[in-house]
C-alpha cells in the first residue's frame, strides 16, 4: 500500500504533512478509504470523513473533518 510521508508535528497533532501538495494527496487516499468502507458496512456504522486540510502555526499541515464554515463559526465566536 502506498503511503504518504509524514512527521509528528509539534502542535500535538497525530500526523503533520511537510507541504500541501502532500496533504492533499493523503486527503484523496482517506476519502476514498472512507468511501470504500461505507459501501461495505452500507450504513452500519457512521462513517467520519476528513474533507479538508489547513496549516497550523507550526506550518505542517493536517486533515480535518471539521468544514470550513464551523471552523468560521468557531473562530468567530472566540473573537465575540
Amino acid at each position: 500500500m502506498k503511503t504518504v510521508d509524514f512527521r509528528p508535528c509539534e502542535c500535538g497533532v497525530k500526523r503533520g504533512f511537510l507541504d500541501q501538495r502532500a496533504a492533499e494527496k493523503a486527503l484523496g487516499r482517506a476519502q476514498a478509504k472512507r468511501d470504500r468502507q461505507a459501501q461495505r458496512w452500507e450504513g452500519v456504522h457512521p462513517i467520519h470523513r476528513e474533507n479538508r486540510i489547513y496549516e497550523c502555526d507550526y506550518g505542517r499541515w493536517h486533515l480535518t473533518k471539521q468544514s470550513r464554515r464551523a471552523y468560521e463559526e468557531r473562530v468567530a465566536s472566540y473573537a465575540a
